[in-house]
């Protein structure tokens, strides 16, 4: 063979080779590019999923979920309690802004002028002009002179319709017991009358009031003092006629009768049987005072 032959093999080899590992890296390049390109596409569309989901997940949370202020209405608009609500409504004329009328129906705990509704009125007296007129047995209406409390601007009217052995009935069958302006109505009886009598004449009488209505003024129950074992009354029975039916309609009971047994000694705090002496009548008066302010 020609040496100009044989040099010229080994030449073409190396270009060959050359050629060929050219190509091989060149392949190469193009599988990563590609593979690459594969993987960008896929994360893309991953993160388009998901960014879809994230916004559907939104948007049917938005629909689910009420925003804060429609859970506040919500809660603002849900119905109370009745009888803390009935309780609210009592104090919220007591302790208003606005004059007040009311009209306190009971017995011989609460007709004169040294017991509890005169007391209490006392204390009203600190931040509202208050006049309590007082029922007359006698004449069976009203006596001319007010008792007058305090110098505020604010006005409390009380007609104290209590009566001597008065019971529930009283007010259904003497006219003009019964305040028919009156913004807040106090029941406190429980000492005097036959248990079916006087249970049967508060169901009438609560009627009458339309006690726990809608549109209907306040009332409050007075679950009232213990009495002496020797009294021959039935005032445990009929205060729990009491409690019952303020149970029953939904009503706030002023109990008078734990204030005394709180006090320990409560036959220490009777003038009787069972009505209160002094200190009697202002642990009373103390304990309605404290029902209306809490």
């Amino acid at each position: 063979m020609p040496k100009t032959s044989q040099g010229l093999a080994p030449k073409l080899q190396w270009t060959a080779l050359i050629v060929l590992v050219l190509a091989i890296v060149a392949l190469l390049v193009v599988l990563f590019t590609q593979q690459q390109a594969y993987r960008a596409d896929a994360e893309s569309d991953r993160e388009a999923n998901l960014s879809g989901s994230s916004q559907e997940a939104t948007a049917g949370s938005g629909e689910a979920s009420p925003s804060p202020t429609a859970t506040e209405t919500a809660e603002e608009e849900a119905p109370a309690d009745p009888v803390e609500a009935a309780t609210t409504a009592a104090r919220d004329v007591v302790h208003g802004s606005d004059d007040a009328v009311i009209n306190v129906l009971g017995d011989s705990t609460s007709n004169t002028s040294s017991e509890w509704v005169y007391r209490w009125a006392e204390a009203l007296g600190a931040e509202a002009s208050v006049s309590v007129h007082t029922w007359n047995p006698e004449s069976g209406t009203w006596f001319p002179q007010a008792r007058e409390y305090g110098e505020g601007e604010r006005t409390i009217t009380i007609w104290n319709a209590s009566a001597n052995e008065g019971t529930p009935g009283f007010p259904l069958e003497l006219n003009d017991m019964i305040e028919p302006e009156a913004d807040l109505t106090i029941l406190s009886y429980g000492h005097f009358g036959a248990p079916e009598a006087v249970a049967s004449s508060l169901d009438e009488l609560l009627g009458t009031l339309d006690a726990g209505g809608e549109e209907a003024a306040p009332v409050v129950l007075t679950a009232q003092n213990p009495a002496l074992a020797t009294w021959s009354g039935y005032a445990d029975t009929n205060r729990d006629a009491m409690r019952a039916a303020a149970e029953e309609n939904e009503l706030p009971v002023i109990d008078v009768f734990a204030a005394f047994e709180e006090a320990g000694d409560w036959e220490s705090l009777l003038t009787d049987q069972i009505n209160p002496n002094n200190d009697g009548q202002q642990l009373w008066a103390d304990t309605v005072t404290e029902f209306f302010a809490a």
